[in-house]
């Protein structure tokens, strides 16, 4: 039951971004986004306001380490799988368990987060390779600052979302989100975005840009 909030937590966020907006008379803003329903939020805010804005990803934790190998949730829960089939004991699943999520960020899986945080450097709400910048990585302060030197530059050239929020750039975003096997709930979140932009977009077009779009890497 409680997972059928999570998507409702989306709209919430959205709202809240245009009501603060809106009630400080913003002339722009950037939307820091955290992990999954936040970042499509951010962006359909964005869309609604059509006010100078970029989205800025806090970005993805940092890989976990055992036994020489590299960790992310993932591990943890095929861990829980391995444990149910009484192919590890407890010890062995509280060692991955503990060791899996080193500090802050979103999921370290090509899952929703990540996702969307690449799905929206392509549609071009988000500075190339800033969101792709990890939570505790030092450059994310250097980022963090280059993002607000250039949403002032946006205020200054007029630029705005629905302008860079097009059919073709949604296409863009669909084809990225393609390339690297990214989350189903992509689906969700650009129709979402593109509603709020009035861009009209079928779910059909997801299945014919998927079937011309080479999986370029699994990422995680």
């Amino acid at each position: 039951e409680g997972m059928k909030a999570s998507l409702i937590s989306r709209e919430i966020v959205a709202d809240s971004v245009e009501l603060v907006v809106r009630g400080h008379l913003l002339d722009g803003f950037v939307g820091i986004s955290g992990c999954d329903k936040t970042i499509p939020a951010m962006v359909m805010a964005m869309a609604r306001l059509n006010l100078p804005s970029i989205m800025l990803y806090g970005g993805s934790i940092a890989f976990g380490e055992y036994k020489g190998k590299k960790l992310t949730i993932q591990e943890v829960f095929e861990a829980i799988g391995a444990f149910n089939a009484g192919k590890i004991d407890a010890r062995e699943l509280n060692e991955v368990e503990s060791r899996a999520c080193p500090g802050a960020g979103a999921c370290g899986g090509q899952f929703t987060a990540n996702t969307m945080s690449t799905a929206f450097e392509m549609l071009g709400v988000s500075p190339m390779g800033f969101n792709g910048v990890p939570a505790v990585d030092p450059h994310k302060e250097e980022v963090a600052f280059e993002t607000g030197k250039m949403v002032m530059e946006l205020l200054r050239k007029g630029v705005l979302p629905r302008q860079i929020i097009t059919r073709k750039s949604l296409h863009n975003a669909i084809a990225g989100v393609m390339a690297t096997g990214g989350s189903t709930n992509a689906v969700l979140h650009l129709l979402a975005i593109a509603k709020e932009a009035g861009v009209k977009l079928t779910i059909d077009e997801f299945d014919r840009i998927s079937r011309k779009t080479p999986l370029v890497a699994d990422m995680r």
